[in-house]
């Protein structure tokens, strides 16, 4: 599958995208539901491909060369936990490339640590604003609506929690290793969210 590692870029973030959506979306696929997945699906692009943007961009504008590119173990690890038996969903399709161009050992950590944390921080803060407008205008939106916030909400805020779980090569490791005091902060607040989500 090495094959998949000379893809474009937007080809690896599609198959990405549809990777995950199977991973939270195979038991609306089995239960007979189109509707159900295509929430799901709209949920984990919104999730996925974003968070991967934000941290190619953010290496692009320190300098570096960077684009996402497919795992094939990753991938195949993504699909497995697609199987409705298996309740923790690994979101691992693929990785973003980040090439400095420095050596100092100082800088190559902050440049780590600022474009791991891009990813998971753009998951926090769709998902705050989801559970934002859950509960300050739940009369506003209908079912189908509270529906989608509602999935948005819970998956960007496990792929954020997940993200920053402090094991190589997930972004928590890179976070901690660069500020000990913001990785605690991220973790805890998208471990919160994800607690909201889950007991709702």
């Amino acid at each position: 599958m090495s094959w998949l590692l000379g893809l474009s870029e937007p080809v690896a973030l599609l198959i990405g995208g549809v990777a995950v959506s199977l991973a939270f979306g195979s038991g609306c696929l089995l239960g007979g539901s189109l509707a159900c997945f295509a929430v799901a699906a709209v949920a984990s692009f919104l999730a996925v491909i974003p968070h991967e943007l934000a941290h190619r961009n953010t290496a692009r504008r320190m300098g570096c060369w960077s684009r996402y590119v497919l795992s094939p173990i990753g991938l195949l690890v993504t699909l497995a936990t697609s199987l409705p038996f298996v309740p923790v969903k690994f979101v691992m399709p693929g990785f973003t490339l980040v090439s400095p161009l420095t050596y100092d050992r100082e800088e190559l950590r902050r440049i780590d640590g600022l474009v791991s944390l891009a990813g998971p921080l753009y998951n926090i803060v769709v998902s705050i604003v989801s559970v934002s407008i859950l509960q300050l205008a739940p009369g506003l939106v209908g079912p189908l609506l509270v529906s989608l916030l509602y999935n948005v909400g819970y998956v960007n805020a496990w792929v954020a929690l997940f993200n920053l779980l402090p094991v190589p090569p997930l972004d928590g490791s890179k976070v901690l290793r660069w500020k000990p005091v913001v990785y605690l902060v991220v973790i805890a607040v998208s471990a919160l969210l994800y607690f909201f989500y889950f007991t709702w």
